[in-house]
């Protein structure tokens, strides 16, 4: 009998049928795992065609208004704190707080006999001297007579006395008249009156009370036109001064968060000087407020248009792409397919931007889906929207 016949030979026969098993699978596996690894390095073109869905927009020249933005505080255009400039009791406050009112009302009354008073007196003085005038002036005339015809009766020392005293009284006369001025003023004072229309505050006195000329009584503001104060950085000088050169620049005051129009005025001043703490310049915009949607107090966002650009092309800034070349956009051709284009941006803000070169009318851009694109690929557009908007600088 042959021992291979045997049990053992058995045996061994199995173990090598098993490896012979095991050696077909690990070959299957292995070349299922390169048949991947070829399928991935597999470039595009070769896979199996599909489309990467994107949203396309149509390039079109535009009038676009080129700004600066700065943070500003709203004031008003003129402040005055009403302050008494005599001494007395309040016996009028003729006025609602927080109500407009028009130049030249009555905003506070003080008791004014006290001054009438006076006025009484000085008026009352001047015509004493007046009457003494007459008097002198006639004895000086009489007795100059009785001095010309050289009799006793007159003499030059009565003559020379009485010429001063005319010249005395005449003097005093014209104090009179200051002092009748001084007391009318006076009496004047005791009426104040509004210096401008405005919007009165909250008053700090009640009738009754007795102010001098260091109480401050109400505070009343104007705000029929309104000032804008407002910061640009230093580098923002020469566009401004160049817009300001050619006319008074459109200014627009918007809310905190820069969405909602509160007012459209005009650029009124440029300060002479440059913070060089801060490398920023303060300006002041002019507007008529007549809503009155601007408040003293009041944080805005104001934007100065500094130029138009007529027929410029302006993109959603999404579509701009930054690369190791520099910004870019997916153009969309009429084959479905994308490619790159280089570009020069230009002004940038509220999600636009303007584009220097490198697109013209007409061009479809890719808006979204950007991140799925690579040259040539093929693409599904949604329908193509115009880029018309408004885009401005920062």
């Amino acid at each position: 009998m042959n021992r291979k016949d045997g049990p053992a030979g058995r045996r061994g026969l199995i173990r090598r049928g098993w490896l012979l098993l095991l050696v077909v699978v690990a070959a299957s596996v292995l070349g299922l795992g390169w048949t991947r690894v070829d399928a991935d390095r597999t470039p595009p073109a070769q896979q199996a065609m599909s489309t990467v869905p994107v949203e396309t927009a149509v390039v079109e020249p535009q009038s676009i208004e080129i700004t600066r933005t700065g943070l500003g505080t709203v004031v008003a255009w003129n402040t005055a704190t009403i302050t008494p400039q005599v001494s007395g009791e309040v016996i009028d406050l003729p006025f609602h707080e927080g109500e407009t009112v028009q130049k030249g009302d009555v905003l506070v009354r003080i008791d004014p006999r006290r001054f009438q008073a006076m006025l009484g007196q000085a008026t009352a003085k001047q015509a004493q001297d007046e009457a003494n005038l007459v008097a002198i002036q006639k004895n000086l005339s009489r007795d100059q007579t009785l001095l010309n015809r050289g009799g006793f009766a007159a003499t030059q020392q009565m003559v020379d006395n009485e010429r001063a005293q005319v010249d005395a009284l005449k003097a005093a006369i014209v104090g009179d008249q200051a002092a009748i001025e001084s007391a009318q003023l006076n009496l004047d004072f005791a009426t104040i009156r509004a210096p401008f229309t405005g919007v009165m505050g909250l008053r700090n006195v009640d009738l009754g009370n007795v102010v001098t000329t260091a109480s401050s009584i109400v505070t009343i503001t104007q705000i029929e036109p309104i000032a804008v104060d407002f910061t640009l950085p230093q580098a923002d000088i020469g566009i401004v001064q160049a817009a300001a050169s050619e006319g008074s620049p459109q200014v627009v005051a918007l809310d905190q968060n820069g969405k909602n129009a509160l007012g459209h005025g005009t650029l009124d001043a440029i300060n002479n000087r440059v913070d060089s703490a801060s490398g920023t310049i303060k300006l002041k915009a002019r507007f008529d407020n007549t809503d009155h949607k601007l408040w003293p107090g009041d944080f805005v966002q104001v934007r100065v248009v500094v130029r138009i650009e007529p027929n410029a092309i302006a993109v959603p800034s999404q579509a701009v792409q930054d690369g190791p070349d520099g910004p870019y956009i997916w153009l969309a051709s009429s084959d479905k397919t994308v490619r790159v284009q280089a570009i020069e941006i230009g002004d940038i803000q509220d999600g636009r931007t303007v584009v220097a070169s490198g697109l013209t009318a007409g061009d479809r851009i890719v808006v979204t889906g950007q991140y799925r694109l690579t040259p040539g690929a093929l693409v599904t557009e949604t329908s193509p929207q115009p880029t018309n908007g408004q885009a401005s600088g920062s």
